[in-house]
């Protein structure tokens, strides 16, 4: 007896996928299910433009954490 596998893209999938973790054929299941989920399509979009905006932002520690830790390292006494 053959059994067909079904697939049913989730959120979880889109997300995955927006981050290459997920497998060929899982990208053709989720690419089709893209082209006939609105609803789906919309959120990947939104998360798409999400992602994109995650990936600008740059994040330095403040002054004071820098200082702190380069105070630590030039008071630091390795115990041998």
């Amino acid at each position: 007896m053959l059994m067909t596998q079904t697939f049913t893209s989730t959120q979880n999938d889109v997300i995955r996928y927006l981050y290459n973790e997920t497998s060929n054929q899982e990208n053709s299941f989720i690419e089709e299910a893209l082209l006939f989920d609105k609803d789906l399509l919309d959120f990947y979009l939104d998360c798409a433009d999400l992602k994109t905006g995650l990936d600008k932002i740059e994040l330095t520690p403040s002054n004071s954490a820098v200082e702190r830790i380069l105070d630590y390292s030039r008071n630091y006494e390795p115990k041998i």
